[in-house]
């Protein structure tokens, strides 16, 4: 097992955070195609293209890793990354009806609790009432915090930008609703990602036999389990283009700039998946419970922070800004308390 060190792997998963809550910003700039248009091109990028590319690069005799692994364990990770993917579709909907800030908070906030108290329970309860075990589950709590007050920032901007009485504020109070659903669900399935990684150690023990460097050996697990999430996105993507008639869309004239737009979307959230899997290894045995709340709460911070500097926050008055400080303070408290945490596992 690779030895632990706990400041290089808090400083990836806090470098991964970052990546992750700032990937969307591009979608911000892209004209003229639909949502499923966006979101497919950004999903062969970051789900397929760059996955596989990576894991050729870093991992030695990759189909004869996969050769060298159960069949079950492949399938599992494979379910896995479908469950995520249901989740990442669920995302994409939620960030366009809700906005970057609220909807960062919402998904990610449900996947900190699920993705980093699940995985302590399942695979090392001995360690859930040990130090490590309470400060984790406390600083996952504090975050939580920070995310509750993240969202009642986010809803009383929503209620700041629309008038009780203009029919438009209707639609938009309809809106929130339905994205808040969307969310709620994607955060539930979102911590599959997780478990998907969980259930590929054995691939990533067959990578590091097969001559890769540790830090890197997750990149043939991402592979598997991205690829479930890409067919479920496949698979309601050609639904939509069915029903909107969108596929002539990548056609169309002037909207050449989105394809790039798209790959800087998965740049930055396959380079934050990647990073993580390296903070993961540096991390100790409780890795994925230490690191999966850092990498989620700075993804929520730095999507807020994208919210407010690309306008989404004008016009709402001090109130609902000042709530939101509060929250991302809670973020960054909670930051810091799973970081002590990762200092008492034993032999870190």
């Amino acid at each position: 097992m690779e030895a632990t060190n706990a400041a290089l792997g808090l400083t990836l998963g806090i470098t991964s955070g970052a990546f992750l809550g700032s990937f969307a910003l591009p979608m911000k700039k892209i004209k003229l195609w639909n949502w499923e248009n966006t979101w497919i091109m950004y999903s062969v990028w970051a789900l397929i293209v760059l996955p596989w590319f990576w894991a050729f690069l870093t991992v030695p005799k990759l189909i004869d890793v996969y050769g060298a692994v159960s069949t079950s364990t492949m399938l599992k990770v494979f379910l896995f990354g479908a469950g995520w993917g249901v989740a990442s579709v669920g995302f994409g909907i939620g960030l366009k009806l809700l906005g970057l800030a609220l909807g960062m908070a919402i998904v990610l906030g449900l996947n900190n609790a699920i993705g980093a108290i699940l995985p302590l329970i399942l695979d090392h309860p001995e360690d859930l009432l040990q130090p490590v075990g309470l400060g984790i589950t406390a600083g996952v709590m504090v975050m939580l915090l920070g995310i509750i007050v993240c969202s009642v920032a986010g809803a009383k901007k929503e209620k700041a930008l629309e008038s009780a009485q203009d029919e438009a504020a209707q639609k938009t109070k309809g809106v929130f609703v339905k994205g808040l659903i969307i969310c709620l669900v994607a955060g539930l399935f979102g911590a599959m990602f997780n478990f998907a990684l969980i259930a590929g150690k054995p691939i990533k023990e067959q990578a590091v036999l097969a001559g890769a460097e540790p830090v890197n050996a997750a990149n043939a697990t991402l592979c598997i389990s991205l690829l479930g999430g890409f067919v479920v996105t496949l698979i309601y993507c050609l639904y939509l283009y069915s029903k909107n008639d969108s596929l002539r869309l990548f056609a169309q004239k002037g909207s050449n700039i989105n394809w790039l737009h798209t790959f800087l979307m998965g740049i930055m959230w396959y380079g934050g998946v990647s990073i993580y899997g390296m903070a993961v290894s540096k991390l100790g045995p409780l890795g994925h419970s230490i690191g999966w709340p850092v990498i989620q709460s700075m993804a929520v911070a730095s999507g807020n922070l994208w919210g407010i500097v690309t306008g989404e926050w004008k016009g709402t008055g001090k109130a609902p800004i000042s709530i939101m400080i509060v929250g991302l303070m809670l973020l960054f408290i909670g930051i810091g308390i799973i970081g002590w945490s990762s200092t008492l596992q034993q032999g870190s």
